[in-house]
């Protein structure tokens, strides 16, 4: 993956503090990578409308449309070959097997690693 590259990732997350770690360790780990933030579902699915994505990395607790709604949204009405990484608290296990069955591509546990991320970013991107 080079700085050409220009691939732009959507982090979708409630939590400004986790956006803000989550956006940072991408351009720190990963340079050229455009990073889009959305507050929650619904947000995520306008910015999606507007702009390509090439990657979705989204909570699974969040108002308004959560992660697995937005998932159940992308893989249904918009894109279903989008990559999508849902970032969990661990003991969520409900809620990744839901993710699982709606089609997402991979998941993080919270504290998200930052060698974590990018390797799971590279992997879903190459």
């Amino acid at each position: 993956m080079t700085d050409s590259d220009s691939r732009k990732i959507l982090v979708v997350d409630d939590s400004a503090t986790m956006r803000m770690l989550i956006s940072m360790t991408i351009k720190k780990s990963l340079p050229g990578i455009v990073v889009t933030e959305a507050v929650n579902g619904q947000d995520a699915v306008e910015k999606l409308k507007k702009d390509d994505i090439d990657l979705i990395i989204t909570d699974i607790n969040m108002p308004e449309m959560d992660g697995t709604q937005l998932v159940k949204w992308v893989r249904e009405s918009f894109n279903k070959d989008l990559p999508i990484i849902i970032v969990t608290t661990e003991g969520e296990e409900k809620e990744i097997e839901e993710g699982k069955m709606l089609g997402a591509n991979a998941y993080i546990t919270k504290p998200v690693k930052g060698q974590e991320l990018k390797e799971t970013i590279q992997g879903l991107l190459s």
